[in-house]
């Protein structure tokens, strides 16, 4: 049986450079479209070549550079691409960063540069795919159980309501995400909500130990259990809360919504560090000092409060799994940050204590979510 051929398309608008790139790419048994000299012609033609793969020239001539084009393909048909570049100014390569490449071929280039960096991307972009996938498993199976599921961070602020939960509360997530626990109580009864906020009181002695509590929410009655994260004996992380209607199963979560929901909290929550190799020793790295993480091609590089710096042998999928998604956010391809840390934003740029991280344009919803932007 045979296998189809990647159709690669080329946007160059030096032909001699066009040309050769079609040579290799055949060579090296992709298929390729008839090379683009324009920006906005190859953008016109997208939709009826549906590539699997793009190869750009950061400087397209015309109105429209490859740069912008890029914004295009990425925003909105999701196809890898890698940029062709010579010397470029400051500005325009950090505009190019911006634009998420999945790697970059320096002119003038040999084969092994395309067959190389072309494979690297296409591999680099199917983790992507499988991570974004493995990711949101466990938010699926809760999304789809007939108990409500809400998880809280330490502040109180949600970070994830299933469906269930919004029926039964009676708030749309995209009014409560982000915002403090007492926006799914609006409807709710004022005994009901100096209960529900009794679980978050740490001066109530049985705070975040409450099983089968009645209350009503939003016209429903349903029974509250409450499973309390602490990622240190004197620290909470948050709090996951499981409502069910009262009369089904008499109040108790089933085991699989338990399973899926331990899992899910795994996945999010995580120890308060964890140790990495420098010189000849183990030295330990603590979450809350992690200013943000940025990969450089097979390495992956910590930026620690006050100027440090590790160097881990590692890749972004390894290190997303392993910080904690309560306080970390992956808000480029290259770049995972603490959102605490966060100082200021400036359009797509995040500034932490003087640096300057992009935000790439398919994590820019997910990371307004979770910033208290007023």
């Amino acid at each position: 049986m045979s296998t189809k051929k990647l159709k690669v398309m080329i946007v160059e608008d030096e032909m001699i450079v066009a040309k050769d790139l079609q040579r290799i790419l055949k060579k090296l048994n992709y298929e390729t479209t008839d090379p683009f000299a324009s920006g906005k012609k190859a953008l016109e033609q997208l939709e009826f070549l549906r590539p699997d793969f793009v190869l750009l020239d950061i400087n397209l001539k015309g109105e429209m550079d490859g740069i912008q084009l890029a914004e295009h393909i990425m925003h909105d048909y999701g196809i890898p691409f890698v940029f062709i570049t010579a010397f470029s100014d400051k500005q325009t390569l950090n505009r190019a960063k911006m634009a998420e490449p999945y790697g970059y071929i320096i002119k003038p280039f040999s084969e092994d540069d395309i067959r190389t960096t072309v494979e690297l991307a296409l591999y680099k972009y199917s983790r992507d795919i499988e991570q974004r996938s493995k990711s949101n498993t466990f938010a699926d199976a809760l999304d789809n159980i007939e108990q409500g599921i809400i998880i809280t961070d330490a502040m109180r602020k949600i970070i994830f309501i299933n469906r269930t939960a919004e029926f039964l509360a009676g708030v749309p997530r995209s009014e409560v995400v982000g915002h403090d626990i007492e926006s799914v109580l609006k409807l709710s009864d004022e005994i009901t909500k100096n209960n529900f906020l009794k679980l978050f009181d740490p001066d109530e002695k049985n705070s975040g130990q409450n099983k089968d509590m009645e209350m009503t929410l939003a016209r429903s009655k349903v029974i509250v259990n409450t499973f309390p994260v602490n990622t240190s004996p004197l620290h909470s992380s948050g709090m996951a809360i499981v409502l069910t209607s009262a009369g089904a199963n008499n109040g108790a979560p089933s085991s699989a919504t338990e399973k899926n929901l331990i899992s899910f909290l795994e996945n999010i929550y995580s120890s308060n560090g964890f140790f990495v190799k420098k010189d000849a020793k183990f030295v330990r790295v603590n979450f809350k000092d992690i200013l943000y993480i940025e990969a450089m091609d097979n390495y992956v590089i910590l930026k620690i409060t006050g100027g440090e710096q590790y160097v881990l042998h590692s890749s972004m999928k390894d290190i997303e799994s392993r910080v904690p998604q309560l306080t970390f956010a992956r808000v480029h391809r290259s770049y995972i940050v603490q959102v605490e840390k966060v100082q200021s934003i400036e359009e797509n740029i995040l500034v932490i204590e003087g640096h300057r991280i992009p935000v790439g344009k398919s994590y820019k919803d997910a990371l307004m979510e979770r910033l208290n932007l007023f």
